[in-house]
């Protein structure tokens, strides 16, 4: 389904305007919520509305104390309007994991099996003693590779995967090389670096593979949302 922070701002002035009804803008939000819960909030647009669209979408419903449903109020939905259009900022925090279904088909498909695969190769290096292959393999993939669009939260990790191999590896000498050294109160920088390596890939990993959750959180400043991803 089409839906966006643009979409989402424009149906609602649609409604102050009169242009569409309660039931109409509550029943748009519920099919649009419907379709980020089968698995559509891996797009990042799409998820930065999440909140308000899953808020919206009761705003047609009619309250039903047994079946403890009741809808948004005309309050909620004009608090929304005013972050959208930059009247107030606002920051929400939550556990996200990625849908393992999106992996059975398409492009989807070939990214799983190169997290695999790059999954394998983190779980038999060794810091002390890497094979040439090894290395080979993550400079392959760290390195060989046109910098796409970051439009999922699939993009993003593997953007952070690809960051970590890259900041870690010399592709010259082809060797690890934990070169990064400063830090704020943390000493040693590139021994914590070194340390880090392999345990940061792989929390990485399991989080874009569907096996962990992770925490998002999405900052709204003046009507532009920032999306970061927290790694417990």
């Amino acid at each position: 389904m089409q839906i966006n922070l643009k979409i989402l701002k424009q149906k609602i002035d649609e409604y102050y305007n009169k242009t569409i009804s309660k039931d109409d803008l509550g029943k748009w939000a519920s099919k649009g919520y419907y379709a980020l819960m089968k698995g559509e909030y891996i797009e990042i647009e799409k998820l930065e509305i999440y909140h308000f669209v899953r808020t919206i979408s009761t705003f047609h419903i009619k309250p039903n104390d047994k079946k403890d449903e009741f809808p948004c109020s005309e309050e909620e939905v004009a608090k929304i309007r005013a972050i959208l259009c930059g009247r107030e900022d606002i920051c929400y925090t939550f556990n996200i994991r990625i849908y393992q279904n999106l992996y059975l088909e398409g492009n989807y498909a070939v990214k799983l099996k190169e997290f695999r695969s790059l999954k394998e190769i983190i779980n038999s290096v060794s810091l002390e003693q890497v094979s040439s292959s090894q290395i080979n393999f993550l400079i392959d993939y760290g390195y060989n590779y046109e910098p796409p669009k970051v439009l999922t939260l699939i993009d993003l990790l593997e953007q952070n995967i690809k960051d970590i191999i890259i900041e870690n590896i010399d592709s010259e000498e082809k060797e690890l090389d934990f070169i990064q050294t400063v830090g704020i109160y943390a000493g040693g920088g590139s021994k914590i670096n070194q340390q880090n390596f392999l345990p940061s890939l792989n929390k990485l990993l399991d989080c874009v593979m569907g096996n962990i959750f992770f925490r998002i959180t999405i900052t709204y400043k003046k009507g532009t949302p920032y999306l970061s991803i927290i790694l417990c």
